[in-house]
């Protein structure tokens, strides 16, 4: 039969079929993590940045002992992630950034499949999309941390407790166990976010109250083994690492916070007028999917409901969490800490888009972030955020030095030829420069601002980019 000999009520209905369903879902959703993997690998071969070069130097121990002493040393973060990096191969740069591009772009497909079932496939691929092109969520996958593979088991948790809730196979108890404990060997503030989504599944019900109350905060016991280790790394705080030195919960660190998590680092403008506004009609967003969620929930059934206030429920609870932890001496309410909630906060955003019942809102803001997924894919082609090191290693070499000592980590790895030293690190302690063999070249980071300069060496003295380069006879 035609469309139009169909009677008027189901020519509405025809008419009303979401635009999504009629391509099949598993397709969109592979074009949607090729966009993904493309914004997160384009700048993979990108210089590395600090923090990068202290977790090769982490993964690239000799064996188990130097590994823990380095890891105690100069990180404050859990060994999983830095035993990931350990397996990939050394002979490009590029490779330490591997494992968190694939994380964080893994993470998108896992969104979907957790709000699939809940929400139906059109909320779940405009939610992956959101989390494919985010901008701070795409340069953190081109860090060489924890971040994104700590998320990518939280959102493998959350989504086992929706499953959970639907009573389906009791192995989504084991899944959730796993992902639990990978979250918590990758980055310890996973300890909140666990927290926050059993408490919140507790207040619920669902999954049952029993269960979730013993198995819920199963994974944060996993890491007591581990606790010898982090008193070691506490231990060098002041010797060969600094406290993290961030803020507390102010009005002004909610606004950076916020825009920086929505638009990436400083939100992109420098100008704290433009940052508030840009937190003002965050919060009035906010306001409005809060409104159209409550309003909807009950016409759209129990497992939209339950999936609505168990992922906002997290979300808020994990702000607090984060926000409360200085009070204790735990410095957590920084971005970095919180890109958990970009996942959490696109799959609200994209529920309540369709729960708004108009078919243009949606597609406006699939364009839109199609388009942004474009222009990131521009601006991140061949872009190099830090410095180049190459020409350090040319004026190293030309100098034929005995032996090396530096202040990065970065110096060890791509003058690795010349065999340098880590030394000072974070501008620490006295350094090895009095007993250094001669002819000793020092390549320092002079706009390092951590620690006290080292004191003045004698000898001839270069800058190249931003590294001093001092050559003792």
């Amino acid at each position: 039969m035609e469309v139009s000999q169909l009677p008027a009520h189901a020519r509405r209905r025809k008419r009303a079929v979401p635009v999504l369903s009629v391509i099949d879902a598993r397709f969109l959703m592979g074009g949607i993590l090729a966009l993904a993997l493309a914004v997160r690998f384009v700048a993979i071969g990108q210089h590395w940045g600090t923090d990068d070069g202290y977790s090769w130097l982490v993964a690239s121990s000799p064996n188990a002992h130097v590994f823990l002493a380095r890891l105690a040393a100069y990180e404050n973060t859990p060994p999983l992630s830095y035993l990931v990096l350990s397996l990939m191969p050394t002979g490009h740069s590029a490779w330490i950034l591997v494992p968190a591009a694939v994380a964080g772009a893994l993470a998108c497909a896992v969104l979907y499949y957790a709000l699939r079932r809940p929400f139906g496939s059109e909320v779940a691929l405009l939610a992956a999309l959101g989390l494919a092109v985010a901008p701070f969520h795409v340069s953190f996958s081109n860090l060489s941390r924890g971040f994104m593979l700590a998320d990518l088991a939280l959102l493998v948790a959350i989504w086992a407790v929706l499953a959970l809730s639907r009573r389906e196979s009791r192995r989504w108890w084991v899944i959730y166990l796993l992902a639990g404990v990978i979250a918590m060997y990758t980055e310890y503030d996973s300890a909140i976010v666990l927290v926050a989504l059993t408490a919140t599944a507790l207040w619920l019900g669902a999954p049952t109250r029993a269960r979730m109350a013993v198995l819920g905060p199963l994974p944060l016991l996993a890491i007591v083994p581990w606790i010898p280790q982090i008193v070691r790394g506490q231990d060098a705080v002041g010797l060969t690492k600094l406290a993290t030195p961030f803020s507390g919960p102010s009005p002004g660190t909610l606004r950076e916070l916020t825009v920086s998590l929505a638009f990436g680092a400083n939100g992109g403008t420098t100008s704290v007028a433009g940052q508030w506004l840009e937190f003002a009609v965050i919060v009035a967003l906010i306001g409005v999917a809060a409104v159209v969620l409550h309003r909807t929930a009950t016409a759209r059934g129990r497992r939209w409901r339950y999936a609505v206030l168990l992922l906002a429920g997290t979300a808020a609870l994990t702000l607090i969490g984060h926000a409360i932890a200085p009070a204790v001496g735990i410095q957590l309410f920084t971005a970095r800490y919180l890109t958990i909630m970009i996942p959490l906060a696109v799959a609200l955003a994209a529920a309540a888009l369709v729960a708004s019942g108009r078919r243009w809102p949606v597609l406006a803001a699939a364009l839109a972030l199609l388009a942004a997924g474009g222009v990131d894919l521009g601006l991140r082609y061949h872009h190099q955020w830090e410095p180049d090191l190459r020409p350090v290693r040319l004026a190293a070499i030309a100098l034929h030095p005995k032996s090396v000592l530096t202040d990065n980590p970065d110096v060890v790895y791509y003058l690795g030829s010349l065999r340098p030293r880590l030394d000072r690190p974070f501008n620490l302690g006295p350094g090895q420069a009095p007993s250094c063999p001669r002819p000793c070249l020092i390549v320092d980071d002079v706009t390092s601002a951590f620690g006290t300069a080292r004191p003045p060496v004698a000898g001839p003295r270069a800058t190249v980019g931003s590294f001093s380069l001092t050559l003792e006879r």
